[in-house]
């Protein structure tokens, strides 16, 4: 019997390396007959068989999602291969949500193909099919491509911005003032330490008259009080889902 034959024939037929493992031990009796382990057979797949093969990072990541969906029927996965299947530096985005102790947890994760509305329609799509009802309320990033999917695909889903997000744009956008220093102390004074509309309203207006911060765009825009104050009580008291696509692989 040729093992790398019958290694390389169960591989190209989609047979998981370890259940060929398990086959070629019980040709010989068992696995202590064998000389190499099932993490040899798993390594000589990946060196010797996969590095011709353009799509082995596509193959690899669907045979872990069929043995996950093995260990647990629960596991939910979705493919859509695309035509540069071995493409690299693809947008990774997160769902992230928090448990009941209030702590936050990885509820699942997508490979994108870019970063336009379809792809993360079709994203939006999967979450549906997998949980089976829209989050009531989502909180992402402010990218416009995610908001339009997001209003195509879950249009009775709350869609808030992140307020952390929000936060970090403050030294592009109050650097070059002035008094940046005590805009930037007294904007996350407010914001952190808000609990109630009715002050977080009062401090936020003498915020904007006292740093003369009437005709700011973004301000005015992005940052309206409204949106401000109900995505920061929606993070601290209602968070149903949150969705960033945060890095690239």
């Amino acid at each position: 019997m040729n093992v790398k034959c019958v290694i390389q024939n169960n591989d190209e037929a989609g047979i998981r390396p370890n259940k060929t493992y398990l086959a070629l031990a019980n040709e010989v009796g068992g696995s202590l007959n064998l000389g190499y382990s099932k993490k040899d057979v798993r390594n000589y797949i990946t060196s010797n068989l996969r590095c011709a093969d353009r799509n082995a990072d596509v193959k690899e990541m669907i045979s872990n999602f069929m043995r996950m969906k093995d260990i647990n029927p629960n596991f939910f996965y979705a493919v859509d291969v695309v035509d540069e299947a071995n493409k690299h530096g693809l947008p990774f985005a997160s769902f992230v949500g928090v448990n009941h102790h209030g702590k936050f947890t990885l509820l699942g994760c997508s490979l994108l193909e870019n970063e336009k509305i379809r792809s993360f329609e079709w994203v939006f799509k999967q979450w549906l099919r997998c949980m089976g009802s829209p989050p009531p309320t989502i909180i992402t990033d402010q990218f416009k491509s995610m908001f339009g999917a997001i209003r195509n695909v879950l249009p009775d889903t709350c869609h808030q911005w992140c307020i952390w997000h929000i936060m970090k744009k403050i030294p592009h956008k109050f650097g070059g003032y002035a008094r940046y220093r005590e805009i930037d102390g007294r904007m996350h004074g407010i914001v952190w330490n808000a609990r109630f509309v009715e002050s977080f309203e009062k401090d936020w207006s003498a915020f904007i008259v006292k740093f003369n911060l009437e005709r700011n765009r973004w301000l005015l825009g992005s940052f309206c009080i409204v949106l401000l104050y109900s995505s920061f009580i929606t993070f601290m008291t209602n968070v149903e889902c949150g969705f960033h696509s945060i890095f690239k692989v």
